[in-house]
């Protein structure tokens, strides 16, 4: 398994929604760039995705691959090149922005079908501080974003160079796929984590 953090100066308390909807392309969505390269294209990872993890005072970006043990080395390379693009030289591109918006748009009637939906919207306007007509909003909000303020959005928000990757595998076997990749890598024994009777699974940081 890999885990990417990216630690950002958002809050949950102040608008992600932009941030947010840029992400569809990266990490957001079956589609995004990162579940296309690692699982449509390489068939190393069942499923990758990467989110803003939003609670009051932070949102941090994480990313994560359950991947084949053989390919994490080239698994992380690769996120790590997507990462890096999408900040980058390889922005949001006109199609991945249109079916993000048109996507959003279309799954929110779905999103608050529910009484149970209705109440966890009540309850995160309160948590984030957000007023009670909020979700009436969100249509208009996404028809009036512009590709190129969605890709200032995230590239102000993420720094890849500020990523710390935790991969959780037999460390014999991943830790010298992970030493071809110029990063530090510290082994932590499983039992450090889970308690004296861990087996033999490590993470390596």
């Amino acid at each position: 398994v890999i885990v990417g953090v990216i630690p950002t100066a958002l809050k949950g308390t102040q608008d992600l929604l932009p941030v947010a909807t840029a992400n569809d392309a990266l990490g957001g969505s079956f589609l995004g760039r990162l579940n296309m390269d690692l699982r449509e294209n390489k068939h190393w990872s069942y499923g990758a995705n990467g989110r803003f993890q939003q609670a009051e005072y932070a949102a941090p970006f994480i990313l994560s691959a359950p991947v084949q043990a053989d390919k994490t080395g080239p698994s992380l390379a690769s996120a790590r090149d997507d990462v890096v693009a999408f900040l980058g030289k390889e922005p949001m591109t006109q199609v991945e922005f249109t079916r993000a918006i048109n996507g959003a748009i279309n799954a929110l009637p779905g999103t608050y079908e529910t009484s149970d939906a209705v109440l966890a919207a009540m309850q995160s306007n309160d948590l984030y501080k957000r007023p009670d007509t909020y979700q009436t909003t969100l249509t208009a909000r996404y028809r009036g974003y512009t590709l190129p303020q969605l890709n200032s959005a995230i590239q102000s928000a993420l720094d890849a160079k500020r990523i710390t990757w935790v991969v959780v595998g037999d460390a014999a076997k991943v830790k010298p796929q992970l030493d071809t990749l110029g990063l530090p890598v510290e082994v932590v024994p499983a039992s450090a984590v889970a308690g004296g009777s861990a087996g033999a699974a490590t993470a390596a940081k």
